[in-house]
């Protein structure tokens, strides 16, 4: 397939439009003025609820929705019923895996039954094809419990990913500075360990991230869209199905959070995709629908093209040691379009832009050389 005067993202940023040939099997030629070529982006947290909670997603469900937002690959968390904390299940998800129209990757727990106490088979897990380990959930390790767990990752090669919230102080801002200090106390002295720290959410994490990385030290970061485009006045505009974990901050610590995306003290933009019904939002579950909206609000952040390459492409797949196959997504960064959860293909309906206007949306996903969604332009 060739593009015709396409604009391609890359590391430094977006080109001049130019013609460029796309491996995209049975897909037209194209006039792509005005558009937008990115190699596919990649999510290093996600939650597809598989197996375990079928009414929130399936692998099929969130494969599919992560594809007609952008997303070529999708790093899978381990809290599903039962836990991906052995081998064996999680090669059985690879296996499942493998029929899905784009890449799904998986992490295995840190923990057993993520409860901190003993740690699973790290070198298992890994040859099992995990590419990280994450009680993301819960934080429920002490500081030995954490080293120990960095050991053992580091011995594996695989880097760990903590949701940094200390259990015991709820979800303040104090238990997420807690979580984010213990776990860079527990990294120094590990130099072959690798460090990450999930969905930051305060100016006070970004400063000890800030200063961890000015010593060297092996860590990465990354934030949600909803925390980089929403404050507490939007949750609370939404009553219970305002709520999230970590919940969403002040202006202050969202305008840190951006500043830090833009000087690369935080790494990644990761979407935290947690699907609910609509009965457990209401009863208060935690979490929001993040693939079908992310690429527009992203884009309207403001953020140059090397930030959005580097956060949304490379710097996820560096992590966690994969690479791009024939991944590409196709953007109209002009389109301005209405969220409508009821259209979306997640099983998840939970999003907190619905009903708000956006701009920029996906009309073409490749993978693995298939084009496996496309979707009229339509221009407002």
């Amino acid at each position: 397939m060739r593009l015709h005067q396409v604009r391609v993202l890359g590391p430094n940023g977006l080109s001049m439009p130019q013609t460029v040939e796309v491996t995209a099997e049975g897909a037209r030629d194209r006039d792509a003025t005005g558009l937008v070529l990115s190699p596919g982006w990649m999510d290093l947290h996600a939650h597809l609820r598989d197996p375990g909670f079928p009414q929130k997603e399936t692998l099929l469900s969130g494969a599919t929705s992560a594809a007609v937002g952008g997303y070529t690959h999708v790093v899978a968390m381990a809290n599903t019923d039962p836990v991906t904390d052995r081998p064996e299940r999680l090669q059985g998800l690879a296996v499942r895996s493998e029929a899905l129209p784009i890449r799904i990757s998986f992490v295995g727990a840190v923990t057993v039954a993520l409860e901190g106490q003993e740690l699973t088979d790290a070198a298992g897990l890994r040859s099992a094809g995990a590419v990280a380990l994450s009680d993301d959930g819960r934080h429920a390790m002490s500081g030995a419990v954490l080293r120990r767990a960095l050991h053992a990752s580091a011995e594996a090669g695989l880097p760990v990913l903590i949701h940094a919230q200390v259990e015991d102080l709820g979800n303040g801002p104090d238990a997420e500075v807690a979580a984010v200090t213990d776990a860079l106390d527990a990294l120094r002295n590990l130099p072959a360990a690798r460090l990450h720290i999930q969905h930051v959410s305060t100016r006070r994490a970004v400063e000890l991230i800030r200063a961890a990385k000015s010593e060297w030290l092996p860590v990465t970061a990354e934030v949600t869209p909803h925390h980089l485009a929403l404050t507490e006045e939007d949750a609370v505009a939404m009553g219970a199905l305002g709520n999230v974990n970590p919940p969403l901050r002040t202006p202050d610590d969202r305008e840190a959070l951006n500043r830090a995306v833009m000087d690369g003290v935080i790494d990644v933009i990761a979407t935290d995709h947690a699907p609910h019904e609509r009965a457990a939002k209401e009863a208060g579950a935690n979490g929001f629908h993040g693939f079908e909206t992310a690429v527009a609000v992203i884009l309207g952040l403001g953020l140059n093209g090397r930030v959005v390459y580097r956060a949304c492409v490379s710097r996820p797949r560096e992590i966690v040691g994969q690479s791009l196959e024939d991944e590409w997504i196709l953007i109209d960064p002009n389109e301005e379009w209405t969220v409508d959860a009821t259209s979306f293909k997640s099983r998840g309906k939970n999003t907190p832009f619905q009903g708000r206007r956006l701009r920029g949306r996906v009309i073409m996903t490749i993978c693995r050389g298939q084009v496996v969604t496309e979707r009229v332009m339509q221009h407002a």
